[in-house]
Formats: structure tokens, sequence, C-alpha cells
């Protein structure tokens, strides 16, 4: 089995990181102390904790300094362990050491493991969908013991083996395998709101521009979303719903503002990450049922929506093109 060969070891001076080169031997440290109230940022604890691996690949992917010193996050870190990243390491042939995985890459696996705010393990809903840096999701699963489904496929869950690991910018949850996100092929070039002009989803573009939202769905904001997006046809039948609607500017704004925020889902969520009767919580105070054996979606007045097309990604998110309007 390969090694996983530290170039690096973490000694923290002045608020810095001083390198020097070293080779970790055993993976004893895998072993846990829990920390009830540190006076550490995460980088701090995550070095004190023997997360030797993770420091390498922050340090690799210039994000030292995104976790390092009280004024930035407060995060919340799913960290694997040494042994976990062995494990990714032997996953492939052309990987010997951290250093040999795609910068790229690394950076997006490693914001996968990071969400914005605290969230302790008491704060954690069974069968949430988890908002992570790198905009992608994933599941969380309290029942029984913890773990995490990166994807529906996944037939047990990454064990979470430890939990609420305390810093003084956020909080760490110790991990026993590398999240990776199922990344599209070819990188998007498009924001959602690019996509839908792209895509012919005229109808849904003029709504946008009526609403206000173009801006929300433009990249600006930072932000990632999933949009259930309507055809164009599933916008006549909803103006022929209304005797007053003859056309998209016939429905007070405040009207179609709650309905087209009720087709968008706060992360990146793929399809092959929702299961049969999977809740899916939307930018409304109402949430969607996903029906895996019938592809289609309900909520609120809706029946049986079906989905025509899915996974569309974008730089800011995906959309997934359902065939009628939903009305919450």
């Amino acid at each position: 089995m390969k090694k996983i060969i530290l170039n690096l070891s973490f000694f923290l001076v002045a608020g810095s990181l001083i390198l020097s080169s070293c080779k970790k031997e055993d993976e004893e440290d895998d072993v846990i102390a829990p920390i009830a109230n540190s006076g550490d940022d995460i980088i701090d604890v995550a070095l004190a904790q023997g997360f030797d691996s993770l420091a390498v690949a922050l340090t690799e992917a210039n994000l030292v300094s995104t976790f390092q010193g009280d004024a930035s996050g407060p995060f919340t870190v799913f960290a694997p362990t040494n042994t976990a990243f062995e494990t990714l390491i032997n996953s492939n042939p052309m990987w010997n050491r951290i250093s040999d995985i795609n910068n790229a890459l690394l950076t997006e696996v490693l914001k996968f493991h990071v969400v914005e705010g605290k969230v302790t393990s008491s704060q954690i809903v069974d069968g949430d969908f988890v908002n992570t840096l790198s905009g992608f999701t994933f599941k969380i699963n309290t029942s029984g013991s913890v773990t995490i489904d990166v994807n529906a496929t996944t037939s047990t869950g990454i064990p979470v083996s430890a939990v609420d690991v305390n810093a003084t910018n956020g909080v760490i949850h110790v991990i026993d395998q590398v999240l990776v996100p199922d990344l599209p092929a070819t990188a998007p070039t498009q924001s959602i709101a690019q996509l839908a002009v792209a895509a012919g989803l005229d109808s849904l573009v003029v709504a946008l521009s009526e609403a206000n939202l173009v801006s929300t769905f433009d990249g600006s904001n930072g932000n990632f979303y999933t949009v259930f997006a309507p055809t164009n046809m599933a916008f006549v039948n909803l103006l022929g719903t209304n005797s007053a609607w003859n056309r998209i500017s016939d429905i007070d704004n405040a009207t179609l503002t709650a309905v087209l925020t009720f087709h968008v889902a706060n992360g990146i969520i793929q399809a092959g990450q929702l299961t049969d009767g999977q809740n899916i919580n939307t930018l409304q105070t109402t949430g969607l049922t996903f029906n895996a054996m019938g592809t289609t979606l309900t909520g609120g007045s809706s029946t049986a929506v079906g989905i025509s097309g899915t996974d569309n990604f974008a730089t800011n998110g995906v959309a997934h093109i359902i065939d009628e309007v939903l009305i919450p």
C-alpha cells in the first residue's frame, strides 16, 4: 500500500506556519482526543490534533489563511483523518502524495468539507442537505450513527467518528473518508441566468426580469443555487389558470416572486443525490418532495410535476427542467 509522503510539517510562529520536510511513519494520531474548550483557531486545532494530511492539503491549495485567525469564519469543518487521505491517494495510481493531486480539484474537494457558520452536532437535522463552500451539497443522516451521503447511490454512509471539536472560529467534526463531489465533466462557463437564455427558457427569463431576480442568479452574489426551471409551455399553462393574466407582466410582483423562489433551493443538489420521498427546502417557507420512482416533484398546490431534464450545470449552480410551474 502506498504511503502518503508528507512534504511539510507545521509549526505556528508569530501567527504563521513555518514549513519543514518530513515523512509520516504511522497513523496513530487518527485517534482524536476531543477538546471541550479550545483557545485556538481551526488551523491550530487541526495541527494540535494531528491532522497532518489535512494541513498539507490546505497548504497545497493555498487555503490555510482562510481558516486561520479569529477574524475568519466561523466555519464548520468535516475533517478527514490521515488514513482517509491515504485511502484517497490509493484510489488513483497517478497519486503518490497530496501534491500530485490537481490543484483545482484539491481546492474543490477541500471546500466540499467546509460549511459557513458554526454548526454543532445538536444543530444537525436528519436528512438535511448541507451547503458547502464549494457550492455542492451532501446529506447528513443522524438516525442511529451520524453518517454522510454524498449521493443517493451510497450504500452505507460515511461515518462521522467524532463531533464538536471546538475552535475559536468554528468547530470540527471528524470523518473517516475524504468527501469528493460529483463534479461535471466539463467546467460550466455560464451563470444560471445565462443558461436560461441559452436553453431557450424565454418565459423564465421574462419572469425573473419582471420580479427583479436576474441579479440573484447571474452569479454576482457568490451564492450557489438549485433551480427547478419551468418550460415555456409551463408558463403558458400558468397564464391559462387566471383570466386576468394574458402575459407574465400581468401577474402581481409579490405573487410572481413567491412562485419563482419556490423553484429554488440553496446549494447544488444533483439528481443523483435525490431519493424517493426526499424533501427539498426552497427559498420559500415550504418545501418540495422528490419522487424518484416517477421522477416528479410535488409541493404546494402542485401535484406530480414531471422532471424532463436534469443536471444542467452553471457557474453558480444547477438547473433541472420541469414541465409545470410550481405554486406555493
